[in-house]
């Protein structure tokens, strides 16, 4: 302080206010500074309404960057930001009163507690702005930057900024090579007026557990499962089991999720439709009944379900759109017809085609009772819409007066619809959703398809808005995650469990985006999840899953403490043969996992490219196997008649020496079958006297017995070798592979040999 100041301190029972009035040298102009220090965090702002010192406390460093002086609040508008040009104390001494150009002020609440500041604005006056932004406040702190969570760590402290409603966009990011914490308001019906933020600092290692504090004394959204906040309890971290169920079915699932040591069970598609959300009477032949029948009969055994929604998508095949379409449906804008057309005119005249240009994927167009599906929009005046079908999606074709309101609705490459935000339609569909889980019972939920709410005028504000409102009318503990997640709703949402399967080979299906989530769910704070896996058939060039498939899934599940979803069908898991191997791994892997069997050491080696096989060892050990694969491909060439199609490979066992261990897959797509399969290692051959047909596969554990496998591992039958088969030396040795030619030309084959190391001992 100047010499000559002076200060006078405000003691909160809550915290430390200080308001000074600085002289500054040579000038007999009074200027106010303040500062409001929580346990760790001192934020001093000076009489402009800028901040000039952001200092940690405990460790008394400067944390603003030098020279660098935010204001405390900005106004945007379309042409300009004014940042304010003067700060005094309201009436009441937690107000500030900021003033801007243009004879624009605002009135800012403050409070100070031992965990975090606040501020709210409660008054603009004036033009408004199209948004208000809190900072950016640019931090030195950034070793590990949660952008959306808004908290940046280093070794020593943690930094974070929190929006207090669903009004207020917040985060963190990286900023001249340092960091900033950001909020920010958009003027809508959430209005930017109520916009509030909290600021905070902690020590690095307890930013989760502060969070939690000012989620509890700010009247955040904190939930609970089974007794924990769900950002801390084991619950949020537990794998499960993704599959369709109905009334007549739901044991035979329940069967499968039991044997797999799964107790929440997820329902992919449900629904008849999405905006009244109807459950499908196939499986659900008395509705809403139906499905709680279900819960009952799953809590009974130990397990919850839970159901997948598209949020806020709308299917043409909705009461909100057919027979008769809901005036309430979102727009991207609108127009008037500008002559009187029949119900038969394939072109309709509009005053003003600019909403229009961008088709969409529906190019639907509202006119009072009619849906219309236009092609496209005429190039010159007058403006028409070209190639339109007359009474889509089950509407009535009908005649329509010049003026007539036309709107272009908003929609989804899902080829759906959306709800109005600011017309009680989105409530309608929230309040759906809210007596769906009440009636029921139901206690999981992915909000899929959250992004889309963001695409018609309202942003981040409309997906927090149709979470909270889920939210606040649950009655019970929900489990929900999102395909997107944002700052406000990461106090709601218990996780985040991305990556999907389909269409690719399990360790190729999104691998590297998995294991890059895994750093963003640490960076934000966040229990880890792996993504969806699928337990399949073969079909579509990818074979049907193996247990080894899923032993590596359940690897990386326990290298990064991560849960995961099993994605399958009683179909599925009835037909493929290695199901109940599948789902008995799943139980050791998950259990251990769960009970922090695994050291630190061994979840980083479970980290790297080996793969691994868990068995137990009694009660709370097992017995941890390393395991190598050579994968090797069989591709006959041309040859004499009566010749053997070889194939020679170098294969190096890295482990001891063990019996041979492999699974040999005809091609899919041979014509004539595998004729009497060898295998010779280290000068011994082994022969199976046996045909392969197309997608077959012969699996050897180092036994003379070997056991022929359809295109998704059911046994068919069994071969004996001619000769024991020989022993993998360790090291390197060749491996020749031929079949017998008198079948006719050989087939392609592909040849996998499992190799298997010393066991370690995983738990007490």
């Amino acid at each position: 302080m100047e010499s000559g100041s002076t200060r006078r301190e405000f003691i909160q029972a809550a915290g430390v206010v200080v308001m000074g009035v600085v002289a500054g040298s040579g000038t007999a102009k009074a200027r106010e500074e303040l500062v409001l220090a929580t346990t760790e965090l001192s934020l001093s702002l000076d009489h402009t309404g800028r901040l000039i010192s952001l200092l940690d406390r405990a460790g008394g460093r400067e944390l603003l960057p030098a020279g660098v002086t935010p204001p405390l609040l900005r106004l945007v508008f379309a042409d300009r930001q004014l940042a304010p040009v003067s700060m005094t104390r309201a009436e009441r001494e937690s107000q500030l009163a900021l003033e801007f150009e243009g004879g624009i002020s605002a009135t800012v609440v403050v409070a100070v507690q031992p965990s975090h500041l606040t501020f709210r604005l409660e008054v603009l006056e004036g033009e408004r702005p199209e948004q208000t932004h809190w900072g950016p406040f640019p931090c030195t702190t950034a070793d590990t930057i949660g952008e959306t969570v808004g908290v940046v760590r280093d070794s020593q402290i943690a930094v974070g900024i929190q929006s207090l409603g669903i009004e207020t966009i917040g985060g963190a990011r990286a900023e001249g090579g340092g960091s900033a914490l950001f909020a920010y308001a958009i003027e809508h019906d959430g209005g930017v007026v109520g916009s509030a933020i909290a600021l905070f600092a902690c020590p690095a290692t307890d930013a989760l557990a502060r969070i939690g504090e000012i989620e509890v004394a700010e009247g955040l959204p904190h939930p609970m499962l089974d007794g924990e906040w769900g950002k801390v309890s084991r619950t949020a971290k537990l794998s499960y089991l993704i599959s369709p169920f109905g009334e007549q079915t739901i044991g035979a699932v329940l069967d499968r999720a039991e044997a797999a040591g799964l107790t929440y069970v997820y329902h992919p598609g449900p629904f008849l439709n999405w905006g009244h959300f109807e459950l499908n009477q196939v499986e659900f032949p008395e509705g809403d009944a139906s499905m709680n029948r279900c819960v009952e009969t799953a809590a009974e055994r130990g397990v919850r379900l839970g159901v997948h929604t598209l949020t806020g998508f709308i299917t043409t095949n909705d009461p909100y759109v057919s027979p008769v379409p809901d005036s309430r449906l979102a727009r991207w804008g609108s127009s008037t017809l500008t002559a009187a057309v029949d119900a038969a005119v394939t072109e309709l005249p509009v005053a003003d085609a600019a909403s229009f240009r961008e088709r969409g994927t529906l190019g639907a167009a509202i006119i009072g009772p009619e849906l219309v599906q236009y092609g496209s929009v005429s190039d010159t005046e007058p403006w028409r819409l070209l190639d339109c079908a007359r009474g889509a999606f089950g509407t009535m074709a009908a005649a329509h007066d010049a003026g007539a309101d036309i709107g272009h609705l908003a929609d989804h490459a899902y080829r759906t619809l959306y709800p109005g935000i600011d017309n009680g339609l989105m409530d309608e569909l929230t309040d759906r959703l809210v007596r769906l889980f009440n009636d029921t019972g139901l206690r999981q939920i992915s909000f899929d398809g959250l992004e889309g709410l963001s695409t018609y005028g309202y942003g981040e504000y409309a997906r927090n808005r149709f979470v909270k409102q889920c939210y606040d009318g649950w009655q019970g503990e929900v489990i929900s995650d999102a395909s997107n997640l944002l700052h406000y709703l990461w106090h709601i949402h218990t996780r985040m469990n991305w990556g999907e399967p389909w269409g690719k080979a399990t360790r190729d299906g999104m691998a590297e985006y998995r294991f890059a989530n895994q750093d963003y769910f640490e960076r934000n704070l966040w229990p880890k999840m792996l993504g969806w896996f699928q337990l399949r058939l073969a079909g579509d060039g990818v074979e049907a899953t193996s247990l080894d498939d899923i032993e590596w899934v359940l690897s990386k599940a326990a290298a990064y403490d991560a849960g995961f979803a099993l994605v399958s069908s009683l179909a599925e898991m009835d037909a493929n043969g290695q199901t109940d191997a599948i789902l008995a791994a799943v139980r050791e892997w998950e259990t251990a996992r769960l009970a922090g069997a695994f050291s630190a050491e061994q979840r980083e080696r479970l980290r790297g490219a080996g793969e691994w096989h868990l068995e137990p060892a009694g009660e709370g050990r097992w017995q941890l196997v390393p395991l190598v694969f050579a994968s090797l491909a069989h591709t006959p060439q041309a040859g004499q008649p009566g010749q053997p199609m070889e194939s020679v490979w170098d294969v190096t066992n890295p482990f001891a020496e063990q019996p041979l261990w492999f699974a040999l897959q005809a091609s899919p797509t041979a014509v004539g079958p595998l004729q009497d399969p060898s295998l010779q290692v280290a000068g011994r051959t082994v022969t199976f006297r046996c045909s392969l047909s197309a997608g077959r596969y012969l699996v050897c554990q180092g036994e003379r017995a070997a056991t022929i496998c359809d295109a998704n591992w059911k046994p068919v039958g069994t071969v004996e070798a001619d000769t024991p088969p020989p022993m993998l030396r360790s090291g390197a040795q060749k491996v020749t592979f031929s079949s017998s030619p008198m079948a006719g030309p050989s087939p392609a084959a592909k040849l996998r040999i499992r190799m298997a190391g010393e066991p370690e001992m995983v738990g007490r």
